[in-house]
């Protein structure tokens, strides 16, 4: 009775050795997994700029050739018809506003380090926004672009490289002039559904400097002036109005707030080889009046910029490790020919 219960015991662990040997074989899904990161390289010409702040939030995800935001960005009704490169600059000034009007809380924040790098990882799959803050040294203020990542990928450890741009102006005290105007991509209004003004919030800092009305009475533009170029401006519209988009664009002083009819699908050449031609309609920019009063600024469209965004990938250790399968399995059959060899025998008289 012994030996058949010294025999079961075997039988069971070599069945055991076998289904250890086969969960080594069978595949593994790391796609989902929460181990990717995001470097920020912060520098300025040869300045390593340390102590830079970030925050980053993760604002939606894929679907199928798109973007689609969830979250807390999900009521956001940013443009985000035309992910060329300069638009994805755009895309992420226009989250970045609605970021601080609605003030959201990151997923997570962080300071550059002596290098000028700011990492952040244990992210999953998903489009992520990058904040930066202005950076001042006594003498010069550096102030970073927003970026709009995707971080995708079946590979853990997976690491995406970015290099914010970061623009660099000289302290002083003299006084800076800045201009927030609305335009209206709408086919002039054929589908009647423009307001007669929109409200836009301006902030200083993340805080709520003041709110103004835009509409056809100022030329749907707003001028204000600061005593110092030392504090960070950004703009937000404070409703959108139903069946538009919205788009925020701004260089140092300029601020563009761009509200798209939904069923207007612009014609915008990305650059010198890449033209995207499909159109619905006919495009119509719609900017208010002319600009003969003598405190409004020049009504040019913003010069727009970029973001140089690059993606290194380092490869991983994430494969299977296949050289202790063959001793495993034939550590399994002997446990078998082991069980089967010390069945019970008779004892002779």
């Amino acid at each position: 009775m012994q030996k058949v219960r010294k025999s079961a015991i075997c039988l069971l662990m070599s069945m055991l050795c076998m289904l250890f040997v086969f969960s080594l074989a069978a595949p593994i899904d790391f796609s989902a997994a929460s181990d990717k990161s995001i470097t920020l390289e912060c520098k300025k010409d040869d300045v390593i700029l340390k102590g830079m702040r970030w925050k980053i939030y993760r604002a939606g995800e894929r679907e199928g050739d798109s973007f689609v935001l969830t979250g807390d960005f999900a009521d956001c009704q940013a443009d985000l018809g035309d992910m060329s490169v300069e638009n994805i600059s755009h895309a992420a000034q226009t989250l970045e506003s609605y970021a601080i009007q609605k003030k959201l809380g990151a997923l997570a924040e962080g300071y550059t380090d002596e290098k000028g790098d700011a990492v952040f990882s244990g992210l999953s799959d998903g489009l992520y926004l990058a904040v930066g803050y202005p950076l001042e040294d006594g003498v010069y203020y550096y102030e970073p672009s927003p970026l709009l990542m995707e971080v995708k990928g079946d590979e853990i450890g997976t690491t995406y490289d970015a290099y914010p741009k970061i623009v660099r102006v000289t302290l002083s005290e003299q006084v800076t002039a800045y201009t927030v105007r609305k335009v209206w991509i709408d086919d002039d209004n054929a589908y009647a559904a423009r307001p007669t003004y929109v409200t836009v919030d301006i902030f200083k800092d993340e805080e709520l400097y003041d709110t103004v009305t835009l509409d056809e009475s100022n030329d749907w533009q707003y001028r204000w002036v600061a005593l110092d170029n030392s504090s960070q401006w950004r703009v937000a519209e404070r409703v959108v109005p139903t069946d538009y988009e919205v788009r925020v664009e701004h260089t140092e002083t300029q601020f563009l707030i761009r509200n798209r009819h939904k069923t207007v699908t612009e014609i915008t050449t990305t650059d010198t080889t890449t033209t995207t031609t499909t159109t619905t309609t006919t495009t119509s920019v719609t900017t208010g009046g002319s600009s003969e009063k003598t405190t409004a600024p020049q009504t040019t469209v913003p010069p727009t910029s970029t973001t140089t965004t690059t993606t290194k990938e380092k490869i991983p250790q994430t494969g299977q490790l296949w050289w202790p399968v063959l001793p495993m399995g034939i550590g399994g059959l002997m446990f078998v020919g082991l069980g089967i060899s010390m069945k019970p025998r008779k004892k002779n008289d």
